[in-house]
């Protein structure tokens, strides 16, 4: 293989093997199989090792600083996600391509893991779990001493105890019995597991949140309205879906004499209850966001803050941060003022009582919001000419009666959301120029979206040929174009899910590149502190700012930001993960009703296994597997979005549209099997 490497000449074959055998007699290489190896001593470097995106990597420590490595499984002993581990570090010859591999395992995480419990053939001794989370490399081994009264076919929780070697499987003891797998109230605590995710707070918070209630901290006193702008009497209101708890934001719009929009965007001011360093503080930190799984929510801040203190209640004084923006008859930014202030909205909306209102012309403020749906449409026409991407997301709304779906349809966007959507852009926006305009250079978060990879771009201009669209890749107007060309297709939703997965994916950083899919040079999140994190931070640092930050605080932003970024990001990915898996679940038991009816559906996906579908009325997806496709003998066609018959030639392309019948549905495993309708 060297010899290949090389592409030495078959005459200097036998010099270079005499080379090779001579640094073997020095010692300087050793022969290892079919391989020669340095026998000059390895570097060990501290790494903690991570799982994301179906890969393994390390978070290496090393001179250059941190650096990111991938791990093959191979050369992972057993460490998992989470392990502080010394590793080596091998750099491929003509490439510069390099790759850690585990030596040691210098400390353990805890690791639990949830799964099935099954009981070995041989008899009742001992037992597997099978992990659901596929990232896992091995059942674990259980005890007879350890199960817990644990019986055949629960899903528990269980934490390793011992694991030694690679090649076996690692030893655990069952921490608790969920119920029985496959039923949706388990599978439900089971996914709230898998995640890390609870909603029980810890006592120092129980303890902390007493002791603000007993100090009269979350009580408004005339000592804190002075220090704020006084909005109580303004027309201020909130608009919210229709099962909103926590409300983070109001808006205001006024027409100034010059003729300028004067808009206002009001956030709760949580920075004011949770300050650095609290135990609110830490668990709101280390949870990063709220999960919002359908039927539930997993919340940042324990509920007599989320749900009560900071949210922006109808007729309640709350406590705001206000972000005022003049805007003229384009959508141009001419100014904006930060404060905080005192509000007491007039009205707490749902997005449906006010598309009503603009649809009807008539209800309350029906002339405040006719202004505001003016200004929406200005400020989406100038996004858009400005190169942004305006994506139609698949996101479903179920109905739910006695923890049982009886419905699911997917989401209409209304114009009242595209109207708060883009009042919550413009603020992002505003605060992020803020920071970047001061004399002084303030360490900040920026929530950013960088430039697509070409090569994913290309294949997304080949794809979307077969729906007859004419994409250049190299033009990012071309895409805008598409997404706006598509509104109102059967393939709508797949094409903008598709372009989505086409793109990088927005992250938090402290280090400024712009938000590609918006269009903006400037942006970060300001407008949820209730459930984001990064918001609360954002608060803080702009009120220090207004409040002529100094160079002992710009110091400790600098060294706290970058933690604060990577965590934010890490655990909006985790959230993300665990409402995809529930809205499955809650499908899978919708679809346990439905089995043997027929639905009008489109092929989504494709792959060696069979061909993924999506049911148009409620955008639930399923698979019609190859092995029961008895017609013929179908094989992929990777290049061409299809599989084909070998014998009959018939194809199935994604966008196809199709007739299926629902077959079986596995809730535990989240299948959903589907078949043709002949």
């Amino acid at each position: 293989m060297l010899i290949n490497k090389l592409n030495v000449d078959s005459r200097e074959k036998a010099y270079v093997r005499d080379i090779l055998r001579e640094l073997v007699m020095e010692g300087a290489i050793q022969k290892n199989g079919k391989y020669y190896e340095s026998n000059s001593p390895n570097a060990f470097y501290e790494a903690s090792i991570i799982y994301a995106g179906r890969e393994y990597s390390s978070e290496v420590t090393t001179s250059e600083g941190t650096i990111i490595l991938p791990v093959k499984k191979k050369n992972l002993q057993t460490a998992l996600p989470g392990d502080t581990v010394q590793v080596t570090i091998i750099e491929y010859a003509g490439t510069n391509e390099r790759e850690a591999i585990v030596e040691n395992i210098i400390k353990r995480a805890k690791h639990t893991v949830v799964g099935k419990l099954q009981f070995s053939s041989k008899g009742k001794d001992y037992a597997f779990v099978i992990p659901d989370d596929r990232s896992f490399r091995k059942d674990i081994f259980v005890p007879k001493n350890s199960l817990k009264d644990a019986a055949e076919g629960d899903k528990v929780v269980c934490e390793i105890v011992n694991w030694e070697y690679q090649d076996l499987s690692p030893e655990g003891k069952i921490l608790s019995v969920l119920g029985k797998a496959g039923d949706v109230t388990t599978e439900f605590k089971a996914l709230i597991k898998k995640y890390g995710l609870t909603k029980t707070f810890p006592k120092p918070v129980k303890d902390e949140l007493k002791q603000l209630e007993a100090e009269g901290k979350f009580e408004i006193s005339k000592d804190e309205i002075k220090k704020r702008r006084d909005l109580r009497d303004e027309i201020i209101f909130t608009i919210d879906p229709v099962d909103a708890k926590d409300f983070d934001d109001a808006i205001s719009l006024d027409i100034l004499n010059n003729g300028l929009y004067r808009l206002g965007v009001h956030i709760a001011d949580v920075s004011h209850y949770v300050t650095e360093g609290s135990a609110l503080d830490e668990e709101a930190f280390q949870r990063g966001t709220s999960a919002y799984l359908m039927n539930d929510v997993v919340p940042m801040l324990p509920e007599r803050l989320s749900n009560d203190i900071c949210s922006l209640k109808e007729k309640v004084e709350r406590l705001v941060f206000s972000c005022f923006i003049e805007l003229d008859d384009k959508g141009k930014i001419v100014n904006y003022e930060l404060c905080k202030s005192v509000i007491k909205s007039k009205k707490r909306f749902t997005y449906e009582e006010v598309q009503e209102i603009l649809d009807q012309q008539e209800g309350l403020f029906v002339d405040k919001l006719n202004e505001m749906f003016k200004l929406h449409q200005i400020l989406f026409k100038m996004r858009m000419d400005e190169g942004s991407l305006d994506f139609e997301t698949t996101e479903v709304k179920a109905e739910i009666v006695d923890g049982l779906i009886k419905s699911i349809k997917p989401k209409e966007r209304l114009g009242s959301m595209r109207m708060i959507e883009d009042y919550m852009l413009m603020a992002n926006k505003c605060v992020t120029l803020f920071i970047e305009r001061q004399k002084d250079d303030i360490p900040f978060i920026y929530r950013i979206h960088d430039i697509p990879d070409k090569k994913r771009i290309k294949e997304l201009s080949q794809f979307v040929k077969q729906f007859g669209i004419n994409l250049n890749p190299e033009s990012k107007l071309s895409i805008q174009k598409m997404l706006m060309d598509v509104q109102g297709m059967p393939e709508e939703f797949l094409i903008n899910d598709i372009t989505i997965r086409s793109m990088s994916k927005a992250i938090y950083s402290e280090e400024n590149i712009g938000h590609y899919g918006l269009g903006f040079d400037h942006y970060t999140h300001f407008t949820s502190p209730i459930r984001r994190y990064p918001d609360l931070v954002v608060h803080r640092i702009l009120f220090d700012v207004l409040n002529r930050i100094n160079q002992k605080q710009i110091a400790h932003y600098a060294k706290e930001l970058p933690g604060i970024c990577k965590q934010s990001t890490e655990t909006e990915i985790n959230a993300v993960q665990a409402e995809r898996e529930a809205i499955k679940i809650l499908q899978c038991q919708y679809m346990e009703s439905q089995v043997g009816k027929e639905f009008s559906a489109i092929v989504s996906g494709i792959s060696e296994y069979g061909i993924y579908v999506e049911i148009m009325e409620s955008m639930i997806e399923g698979m019609i597997r190859l092995r029961d496709m008895n017609d013929d003998y179908y094989i992929l066609d990777q290049a061409n979005f299809q599989i084909v018959g070998r014998h009959r030639k018939k194809k199935y392309r994604i966008g196809d549209k199709v007739k299926v019948k629902v077959f079986k549905v596995d809730t535990e495993h989240r299948w959903i099997d589907l078949t043709f309708v002949k």
